[in-house]
């Protein structure tokens, strides 16, 4: 808008001549509104108000019509100016009743980020009662690719990102369970504080011991000016863990230090774009199931849907791992029956899956697509090559997470669910 639009606008809005302003007498106009404001402070406020009535007092009326121009004018001007502010976004009950069962986590430092998050809030895997599992990922800078990361047979770990990216990551989870690293001991673990308490750390956290048929080996992932570190800690009934690739401790507990406890709508506004709200998870189920061929009986109710913050990524990997699950558990129960055609079907079906447009996109990001691509050029031999290895091909499917998504592909995990179910139904 030109300043000559604004000052003809501005003078429009106002309802009383300059003249008129330039001959009342503001002084005794502001003494008798002072005096009103003091008497109307000394009067009891009744529990019901009056009937209206009208007051003579012409002083306090003009200035307060003066006041309205004056007001107006800066309405006029904070919108010109864009400094009128926003009414913040708001969020669903649903979503924000959600957020408050995440730990209600971002770390401050300059420049940085949430890039990813993930949270389920319950599953058939996790014990009843339980406050949730997730993660948050956040950078500084560019996004930053998933590692896929191989070890090689003399120990040498390959697909590992230079120091200069790994370090602009920082991740935290959050479980139920027991204080510490995943099962690897620590036996002197450094202590730190962070957000009021004490967290135990592990400053070789990439660390990796692997069983081999020569016998035990330790793989160092990083080295000196690249540790990946981990901190553990407990809060509000769920064991946290920070974990990031850092030169060195100081920087670490630098990281540590920039955790923040906020509320949920500050939490809500820090959720990246790619982020898929609640509301939006069933519309981008559809989209994503746009090519993807469905066995008999399949449900879009079937792919989770706990009213969750989560990233894209991750509904993709619900909706693909879910078909996928169902695809296998026909497959495997063909087989054992003699069902030929059954068995064809699903093989011709998860064929398809190299032409999946979420894969094809989730590719970019991360490794899952390529281990839903193998396992289904697999399928007609029935079993799963690597090295030198071989196994059977339903257990290395059921890691696509099946059982936990309550579609297990063994029978043995079939029969658990059956009976469980039976304990739930008496």
């Amino acid at each position: 808008m030109s300043t000559k639009k604004t000052d003809s606008e501005l003078r429009a809005a106002n309802p009383v001549p300059k003249q008129t302003l330039e001959a009342l007498d503001l002084v005794a106009g502001e003494a008798a509104l002072g005096e009103a404001i003091v008497a109307e402070a000394q009067i009891d406020e009744p529990t019901a108000p009056p009937p209206s009535r009208s007051r003579p007092r012409r002083p306090v009326l003009v200035l307060l019509a003066g006041g309205l121009a004056v007001l107006a004018t800066i309405a006029v001007v904070l919108l010109a100016a864009g400094g009128a502010s926003e009414s913040p976004p708001a969020y669903g009950a649903e979503l924000v009743r959600f957020a408050e069962s995440t730990p209600l986590l971002l770390l401050e430092g300059p420049g940085w980020r949430v890039e990813d998050v993930y949270e389920a809030g319950h599953s058939p895997y996790l014990p009843r009662g339980s406050g949730g599992e997730g993660s948050m990922e956040f950078v500084n800078g560019k996004p930053i690719p998933d590692e896929a990361t191989r070890i090689l047979p003399n120990g040498t770990v390959r697909g590992m990102a230079p120091p200069s990216v790994r370090q602009r990551k920082v991740e935290l989870s959050w479980h139920n369970g027991e204080l510490g690293f995943g099962g690897n001991p620590v036996t002197h673990p450094i202590r730190l504080p962070v957000l009021g308490t004490t967290a135990q750390v592990n400053t070789r956290a990439g660390r990796m011991i692997i069983t081999t048929r020569a016998g035990r080996r330790v793989i160092e992932t990083g080295g000196p000016g690249d540790r990946e570190m981990a901190a553990v800690w407990r809060e509000d009934g769920h064991v946290l863990e920070l974990r990031a690739a850092v030169p060195d401790l100081a920087a670490f507990e630098e990281r540590l230090g920039w955790l923040t406890r906020v509320d949920s709508q500050t939490w809500l506004d820090a959720m990246p774009a790619k982020v898929v709200k609640a509301a939006d998870h069933d519309a981008t189920v559809r989209e994503m199931l746009k090519g993807i061929p469905v066995p008999a009986g399949f449900d879009p109710g079937m792919i989770p849907n706990e009213g969750l913050t989560t990233n894209r990524y991750q509904v993709g990997a619900d909706v693909t791992s879910t078909v996928a699950c169902l695809w296998f558990r026909q497959w495997g129960e063909a087989r054992r029956s003699g069902d030929r055609k059954a068995e064809l079907e699903a093989e011709r079906a998860m064929a398809t899956s190299k032409h999946w447009a979420i894969l094809r996109e989730m590719a970019k990001e991360g490794a899952y697509p390529e281990t839903v691509w193998k396992l289904a050029a697999e399928m007609p031999s029935g079993v799963r090559h690597y090295a030198k290895y071989t196994w059977r091909l339903l257990p290395q499917a059921e890691a696509l997470g099946c059982a936990r998504r309550g579609i297990p592909v063994l029978p043995w995990k079939q029969r658990l669910q059956r009976e469980r179910r039976e304990r739930d139904s008496q």
